[in-house]
């Protein structure tokens, strides 16, 4: 049983996580109240926002066994989403603290969804986003676990720019040889464009795609 709290260290919730691979749900929460949301909630931020100002940058995680696992290996400047991807909410607090966050989510299909939609709403708040991709199989805490907190340290340092992470992900989707894949392609990343806040960040990109479309 986790309890969740608020920014000021107040508790409004508590979560349940099962132990054993046969106990049904995974994961409970409290229901949603009037002081409890989880869009609006980023667990352990009571506990990281010091560090986050001090370092200038924040670790984004999933889960509650996520951030106390990269806590003990001495990494604070963590939060976890309370889910799978980032509400807005939760990116105007993010906001609040730091211009850097670094999302390291699950590198299953369900993380990776995440990951992008997550990297679209922290680059549209004019956040600078990275992605550290972990070893297929892993999350933060089974990482850390088996290749200890230098390890992970190692891939948030080497994580990639969010806007270069989604080009290799939409473009190893497809056959950019081919019109309609290519046409998909442009149509998808040019969404994501439309939400860089700066021109200068839009022009940038915009070569980035024309680089990798052949374009």
């Amino acid at each position: 049983i986790i309890p969740i709290h608020r920014e000021a260290g107040s508790v409004i919730a508590f979560g349940a996580r099962a132990l054993q691979p046969d106990q049904q749900p995974k994961y409970l929460n409290s229901r949603e109240t009037a002081i409890y949301s989880k869009a609006r909630t980023l667990y352990g931020l009571h506990l990281s926002k010091s560090s986050i100002r001090n370092t200038g940058y924040a670790v984004l995680v999933e889960g509650y066994f996520d951030l106390a696992q990269t806590v003990q290996s001495g990494l604070t400047p963590v939060v976890a989403s309370c889910g799978t991807a980032v509400s807005e909410q939760q990116v105007r607090l993010i906001k609040r603290f730091t211009s850097k966050v670094i999302v390291s989510f699950d590198p299953d299909p369900a993380g990776d969804h995440a990951s992008a939609r997550s990297g679209e709403l922290l680059l549209a708040a004019g956040l600078q986003v990275n992605i550290a991709v972990l070893t297929e199989g892993e999350d933060p805490d089974t990482f850390i676990r088996k290749h200890g907190a230098d390890g992970y340290k190692e891939k948030l340092r080497s994580s990639q720019k969010y806007l270069e992470y989604l080009l290799d992900r939409e473009v190893a989707k497809r056959d950019l040889t081919r019109g309609d894949h290519q046409r998909e392609f442009l149509a998808r990343m040019l969404r994501v464009a439309a939400r860089i806040p700066d021109a200068v960040g839009r022009d940038q990109f915009a070569d980035r795609l024309a680089h990798k479309a052949g374009i």
